[in-house]
């Protein structure tokens, strides 16, 4: 029988931040779907992603709270009203998740 997290949880979680104000690292697997494209239905899974605003030149910009303009991304992503979440990938990339298309973190399966 496998167990269940609340969504609220998962963001909550994914807010969390280390001893350094870094973002925990946490496995996430989610459902694609893009309405303008019409397509979607894959499921995506990332292994030790953090929570992450931008990339500024070559380092990643991580959420932590601060008001200064050097941690501001260059485009406001909206993710309030979009529910969606930048995730650093392993690799250096950036992949956004859609919050509500979230089935599983670290090994719990999401409920709402």
């Amino acid at each position: 029988m496998s167990s269940y997290i609340r969504l609220s949880d998962v963001l909550s979680e994914m807010d969390r931040l280390d001893d350094q104000g870094k973002p925990l690292k946490f496995d996430i697997k989610f459902v694609t779907a893009n309405r303008k494209e019409r397509t979607g239905g894959e499921i995506i899974e990332i292994k030790g992603g953090r929570k992450c605003v931008d990339i500024k030149g070559d380092k990643p910009v991580f959420d932590t709270r601060k008001t200064t303009s050097e941690h501001k991304p260059h485009k406001k992503p909206n993710h309030w009203v979009n529910s969606t979440r930048n995730i650093l990938l392993q690799n250096g990339r950036i992949r956004k998740v859609h919050i509500r298309l979230i089935i599983e973190f670290n090994g719990q399966k999401v409920c709402f």
